[in-house]
């Protein structure tokens, strides 16, 4: 029995030290981005690096104030909050009709949906440039938000049918008796049961959109230009400036970070939602 309690304190002290050195390695270019973000350039270049410096805000001020990048970082708020938005929405309701509806062709619109979502990017940014131009829609917010939503729709269409699928149906159909609309019972019922797989497919909506460079690259302009593709005009051939460069990434994943962590509850809930009965 001894022997068998010491096997499992080891294999959890194991167990442990592995966790802890993966969050360690995970955490290495976090720290250096930040580290980088807040020296300045002679710091930056230094060799061996200085590990211990006065931090500097100066590369954030440059880069938010005196560069423009505040309006990089507004253009990829409204992109990633619209596209977020048209994707929940079309999605949950894409993804209600596909499990509670039967008819003929079902499995192969549904695929249709995730071969959608496996089209690599640039193989429908040209097509949609020449469309947009015609449309007059170029360096537009919709133009953004319509095309990002292809894919995150189709993304949250696979996401939501499975959390749908966890929905008792009896449910509904006693909300129904009781006087309610299908409309009804699907706001009031099924979509509040499946909150939690809405934050955690609200979360990766997000990210996607605001990670995204193939679509901002060719259909934004200088009016909706995002952060992803901004962020390369910091390389030119005087030079690249690092510190800028990690200042921007910093400001990038703040946002995704703390929205992440504000609603970690219910992402957590999400990704488990249906895993125990």
């Amino acid at each position: 029995m001894t022997t068998l309690v010491r096997s499992r304190r080891r294999a959890g002290w194991l167990a442990t030290t592995g966790a802890f050195a993966m969050v360690g390695l995970l955490l290495v270019p976090v720290v250096w981005t930040l580290e980088t973000a807040l020296k300045t350039k002679v710091q930056a270049w230094s060799l061996p690096p200085h590990w211990i410096f006065a931090p500097t805000l100066a590369n954030f001020h440059k880069v938010l104030f005196e560069q423009g990048f505040g309006r990089y970082l507004r253009n990829s708020a409204v992109v990633a909050i619209g596209t977020t938005i048209v994707a929940l929405t079309l999605g949950s309701l894409a993804a209600y009709g596909f499990e509670r509806f039967r008819f003929r062709g079902r499995q192969g619109v549904f695929f249709g949906f995730l071969l959608a979502y496996m089209i690599p990017e640039m193989a429908i940014a040209l097509p949609a440039y020449l469309l947009a131009v015609q449309l007059h829609l170029l360096d537009s917010y919709i133009l953004l938000i319509v095309m990002h939503a292809t894919f995150a729709t189709a993304f949250a269409t696979w996401m939501m049918r499975a959390f749908f699928k966890e929905v008792p149906r009896e449910i509904e159909e006693s909300a129904m008796t009781d006087g309610a609309t299908r409309l009804g019972a699907f706001l009031r019922i099924s979509l509040r049961l499946a909150a939690p797989g809405l934050v955690a497919t609200a979360v990766f909506c997000l990210i996607f959109s605001w990670n995204d460079f193939p679509y901002a690259l060719v259909l934004a302009g200088l009016k909706t230009q995002t952060l992803p593709v901004a962020v390369g005009s910091l390389k030119t051939p005087a030079g690249t400036a690092w510190g800028g460069i990690m200042a921007v990434t910093v400001v990038a994943f703040v946002p995704t970070v703390v929205f992440a962590f504000i609603v970690q509850k219910w992402l957590v809930r999400g990704l488990t939602f249906g895993a125990v009965k």
